[in-house]
């Protein structure tokens, strides 16, 4: 698959909208991992575009914003996948839908582990601007609670189908629960991983997680693994050169360490997957380090390809 720069990337959306490609192209709109903002890089977004159509996969604070400087057209915008409800993967999708239903955008269907949850929330808090506006415009306006629908992933499997694409879930090691209690937990407190087959390509997008054995089978042969990286040694550097107290630190490479993906072993689910190219994504921390501080790990056990994702970029 072939990287385009941010340049090749506005070439490349005016040709795709003109009708030009029916392929698969993959947008990194957002590669920064954690809630924190970052003056170099969005949240977690990505665009999925394949023929006429635009699939969101994770929203996180800034994908309005970073679908515009895609010169993503928001029609083609109609059904947004979240991973897990964190919030560095779902502050942004409430703008978004905003947005939406003031252009007159409608139906949007939104699919996460809490889909039905935070609809609610959106719907509250957007009720009283969708009351005056309307009352503003004498539009029309279909209701917002009328215009978007809300689908809670509940366990591993078939997530969504149309004529272009299908999505199937599975659960990641995202969220380290007591096993006895495991059981209990409810459907919304999952990470899932996606699978999404389109007419040319397979793509995996890992979600943030931890080691785990299940991605392998389910990343079986994918022209693209989208993996969650972090780099261990220089998020510890950097959280003590800002004087974060020692207990805080620990507790935090914990669940780093846990909870997130280190090079070495992406590079050993990419190769015992037979994956043909890894995107790394979610970077930690994501900063001005070389490339290779992520790449080399990787490399250490997988062959193929190996590219660390910027925002907006564009993959096909």
């Amino acid at each position: 698959m072939k990287l385009k720069t941010l340049l090749g990337a506005s070439l490349l959306v005016a040709a795709w909208a003109g009708g030009a490609f029916a392929q698969t192209r993959l947008v990194t709109l957002g590669t920064h991992g954690g809630p924190l903002p970052s003056t170099t890089r969005s949240q977690p977004a990505n665009a999925l575009m394949v023929g006429d159509k635009v699939y969101v996969i994770d929203a996180g604070d800034g994908v309005l914003r970073q679908l515009y400087a895609a010169g993503i057209d928001l029609r083609k915008v109609r059904q947004i996948f979240i991973t897990h409800d964190h919030d560095d993967h779902n502050a942004g999708w409430g703008s978004l839908l905003g947005v939406q239903w003031d252009l007159g955008i409608w139906p949007v269907d939104v699919y996460a582990p809490s889909a039905k949850s935070m609809m609610n929330g959106f719907l509250q808090y957007f009720s009283v601007n969708a009351r005056i506006r309307q009352a503003d415009s004498k539009s029309g306006k279909l209701p917002p609670e009328k215009a978007f629908h809300a689908h809670d992933i509940q366990g591993n499997g078939l997530v969504f189908k149309d004529e272009l694409i299908s999505v199937t879930a599975q659960e990641n090691c995202h969220y380290k629960v007591d096993p006895a209690a495991d059981a209990k937990r409810a459907d919304q407190d999952r990470s899932y991983a996606l699978r999404i087959q389109t007419p040319d390509k397979t793509i995996v997008f890992s979600g943030d997680t931890g080691q785990c054995p299940a991605l392998t089978a389910f990343a079986k042969d994918a022209d693209l693994l989208v993996h969650d990286v972090i780099d261990l040694h220089l998020t510890r550097e950097i959280m003590r050169r800002q004087h974060v107290p020692d207990a805080v630190v620990d507790v935090m490479i914990r669940h780093m360490t846990e909870e997130h993906t280190v090079p070495e072993d992406i590079g050993l689910l990419a190769k015992d997957a037979g994956v043909k190219k890894v995107i790394l994504t979610h970077l930690v921390p994501g900063g001005d380090e070389p490339d290779t501080r992520y790449t080399d790990g990787v490399r250490k056990h997988f062959s193929g390809p190996v590219e660390v994702a910027r925002d907006l970029m564009v993959f096909e």
